[in-house]
């Protein structure tokens, strides 16, 4: 029998900024439990709070994108339905700053992502959290949150135009880029612009997270290859490969190992080398923790060859990472790289 793993831990290079991230997002956490409830009984739903929390999370992507990427990826993946609409509005900015949407539209494009499957925590909890398979019925039922959320973000009195586009989203996330999704419609052109960055953000954090109805986790290089597959018919092509290039092929989170028999979390995609990107080597080849350091996999010795090479992914909870503590880390994003 293996033996029980330890926990693997860093030490945090400026906590002040770590209370402030986990804050946030912890926050956003809460709102999204209170939401739903507040909708369903007539309260009124606390959107202020969402968008100044929002805003200041698209100030830090801003500033420090690795980083709350970091926070999203690398946070619980066991409590799924909370923390999915907090991970999906920062993938969903962190994209659009990619794609060089000015503060007033990420601020906007995080509202929309954040209560963009808000109908999903308004169905059933015998059908939300099943254990096992879903029969068609539970299919049915699930499928129709697309419509609550429309409805449910509708109905939030004085509604702005954010929240106008916060419906049209919900309305439209599983429509697929072909439109050959649900709900069925009639006479939609296309699908809105924001709902098509909000889907790959989505589609990313579901497949790289264990939830009821489908099995466990799926690391994040093969959520990128199935997202490439589906890139033309559900997702967008264009934006399909400029998250491919904003994640890497190996994206930020990624848990590896080395060809040095090294550990290794995936900080920042290299530019070019989509294969090759920077690492933070966080043990040895015994499976010691070590000091952690930053590995370029681009680096080459004296005979050209590549001097570290990811061999596999592995999944993080076999290992008990403690993600949180290595990627708030002065030394992840400006630490010289050996």
């Amino acid at each position: 029998m293996a033996p029980e793993p330890k926990v693997i831990a860093g030490n945090s290079g400026n906590p002040g900024v770590r209370a402030r991230v986990t804050g946030i997002y912890s926050r956003l956490v809460l709102l999204a439990r209170e939401l739903p409830e507040q909708m369903s009984s007539g309260e009124n739903a606390d959107i202020k709070g969402v968008k100044r929390l929002i805003q200041h999370l698209t100030e830090m992507i801003s500033d420090d994108e690795p980083m709350v990427l970091g926070m999203a990826l690398g946070e619980s993946r066991y409590d799924y339905s909370y923390r999915h609409p907090v991970n999906v509005c920062i993938l969903s900015v962190a994209l659009g700053h990619k794609i060089g949407l000015s503060k007033k539209e990420l601020a906007e494009l995080g509202l929309v992502a954040f209560l963009s499957d808000i109908g999903k925590l308004l169905v059933p909890p015998e059908v939300l959290y099943k254990q096992g398979v879903y029969d068609q019925n539970d299919w049915r039922i699930m499928r129709r949150h697309t419509v609550q959320g429309f409805k449910a973000i509708f109905g939030i009195p004085h509604a702005d135009e954010q929240l106008m586009r916060a419906a049209i989203v919900s309305f439209e996330h599983h429509l697929h880029c072909d439109l050959s999704g649900y709900p069925a419609v009639c006479h939609i052109p296309e699908q809105d612009f924001y709902t098509r960055v909000v889907v790959i953000a989505e589609w990313y954090d579901a497949l790289t997270a264990a939830k009821s109805y489908k099995e466990g986790y799926r690391s994040p290089d093969t959520a990128i290859k199935t997202m490439l597959e589906k890139a033309g018919k559900e997702l967008d092509p264009v934006l399909v490969k400029v998250f491919v290039s904003m994640m890497g092929i190996y994206p930020v989170g990624s848990f590896i190992m080395l060809d040095s028999c090294e550990l290794g979390i995936v900080v920042e995609p290299h530019a070019v080398l989509l294969k090759r990107p920077r690492t933070l080597v966080i043990s040895d080849a015994q499976g010691h923790p070590v000091r952690p350091f930053i590995a370029a996999l681009s680096k080459r010795d004296e005979n050209g060859k590549y001097i570290r090479t990811i061999t596999k992914t592995l999944d993080p909870n076999d290992y008990k990472i403690d993600y949180a503590s290595f990627f708030y880390r002065k030394t992840t994003h400006t630490g010289k790289a050996r």
